[in-house]
């Protein structure tokens, strides 16, 4: 889609979303605020907005190798957590105060690890998230939950229960507004490119709650005052491991068709569900982030949920093909991939697979294979 009209408040979006070390981030760490890179989906950033922190998500944007990392890691060790690392080691991340990792999968934990043997690395913290959804995981989970607000606490500021109540009321109103933003991709005619929607949810994690929910406010407002929609004639969703790169998404898209919703962490998962504002805010958060909200890959068990709610998506957004994507050497995704191919066989949903890596390259090949799999669903649906 080619847009007539300027939309200032997409373009700030974009460029946050484009770059971690933004205009946004770097003002607020001018104004003392303190940034601490995390992880999604599964860091409580509540707790750290409530002791005055930025959280934005670590990744490797923008890199364009990994020769650095390759001192501390394998060539087993997927291209998301090389690159992210190869950026630390570069200095790219340096404007941090603190970082929280927690135990994603064997290969993003190890961050953590050989972070510890970086000189003039930032305060670093690890938290380990269940992967069982059992009353031992609970209790476990709790006794977790109050070392972190502890250690958050001396490393950054005190956590009151204000501070966490006004934090979660932040960012159920970030959640609310996500959830309108999808609103607009549910009919026939979309507002945002699928590039636009996934960039927009990643910008999310890229700059204080406070201006991207006034961004996100402004956005409402300004595309449905320019009233530019474009019907695409093959409805996509996307889901798959880490994702960064707008060449990338770019490379998903043509004329005919478009990404119109996804299954991202960072994207629908992340704003599925509210905490619940009329419990106690950090047993709230606690018992948000334990089940909560859709499960994940990495959640043993959960197979059957994780399913329900892809379909879910395709029901809801009129979906005519699924785009399931996972980075080289990602072993979780691969495990997930095979579920998907299974399940939506089996429901005679089309999908194609993609095995990408993390760098913004290949994409030339990638485009061919969609025009590919975007042309057999046109055929289908004729």
């Amino acid at each position: 889609m080619v847009r007539t009209k300027k939309i200032a408040s997409l373009e700030k979006l974009l460029v946050c979303a484009g770059n971690f070390a933004n205009p946004s981030v770097m003002a607020a760490k001018a104004a003392g605020k303190k940034i601490v890179g995390i992880q999604y989906p599964e860091i409580p950033e509540e707790i750290l907005i409530a002791a005055g922190c930025v959280p934005v998500l670590l990744r490797g944007t923008g890199a364009t190798g990994t020769e650095y990392a390759e001192a501390y890691f394998r060539q087993l060790t997927c291209n998301y957590t090389r690159c992210t690392f190869d950026q630390i080691l570069q200095g790219k991340w340096d404007f941090l105060d603190g970082a929280v990792i927690f135990n994603s999968c064997d290969h993003m934990r190890r961050i953590y690890d050989n972070w510890l043997l970086v000189p003039g690395k930032p305060k670093l913290s690890f938290l380990y998230s269940p992967k069982k959804r059992t009353p031992i995981a609970k209790g476990f989970w709790h006794l977790q939950i109050d070392a972190f607000v502890k250690e958050v606490a001396e490393k950054y500021g005190p956590v009151t229960k204000e501070g966490l109540s006004a934090a979660v009321k932040l960012t159920n109103e970030r959640r609310r507004l996500q959830q309108e933003v999808y609103a607009l991709q549910q009919g026939e005619a979309v507002y945002l490119t699928g590039t636009e929607l996934l960039m927009v949810m990643l910008a999310a994690m890229s700059m204080p709650v406070e201006e991207y929910n006034s961004c996100l406010k402004a956005l409402l407002a300004e595309l449905k005052a320019a009233g530019e929609t474009m019907t695409p004639k093959v409805r996509l969703l996307f889901v798959g491991g880490h994702a960064d790169s707008a060449e990338f998404y770019q490379a998903l898209e043509s004329k005919r068709a478009q990404v119109v919703v996804d299954g991202m962490g960072f994207g629908t998962v992340a704003c599925y569900a509210l905490i619940d504002e009329t419990k106690d805010p950090l047993q709230a958060v606690e018992d948000f982030y334990f089940d909560g909200k859709p499960f994940t890959p990495r959640h043993f068990g959960t197979a059957k949920e994780r399913m329900a709610y892809l379909h879910e998506l395709v029901r809801k957004y009129h979906v005519d093909g699924v785009v399931v994507a996972r980075i080289n050497m990602c072993d979780v995704w691969a495990m997930e991939q095979f579920m998907m191919r299974e399940y939506l066989t089996t429901e005679d949903i089309p999908l194609t697979e993609l095995e990408v890596n993390y760098l913004p390259d290949g994409v030339g090949q990638i485009a061919t294979r969609m025009q590919a799999f975007v042309e057999s669903i046109e055929a289908r649906k004729h």
